[in-house]
């Protein structure tokens, strides 16, 4: 992490990707084993935020962090 900003590396493509104030909060959450929804209740909480465009932004976030293998579905 550097400031609020965090860097990840795909260990498979060594490709870097990085991650703003808000991603790197979702991140953290998924770190700690909590699902996508109760991440997004949580950051509903921390940030003055719309829950139509948390909601909207999670997804293309997450989409793209899968597109790119950082993270996968798994079911509980």
């Amino acid at each position: 992490m550097v400031g609020e900003d965090a860097f990840l590396l795909n260990t498979q493509t060594n490709k870097y990707f990085s991650l703003e104030k808000v991603g790197t909060r979702l991140w953290e959450l998924l770190s700690q084993g909590r699902s996508l929804r109760e991440a997004y209740q949580r950051l509903l909480k921390e940030y003055e935020v719309s829950p139509a465009e948390l909601e909207s932004d999670l997804l293309e976030l997450v989409n793209h962090m899968m597109e790119n293998g950082l993270v996968e579905i798994v079911s509980a």
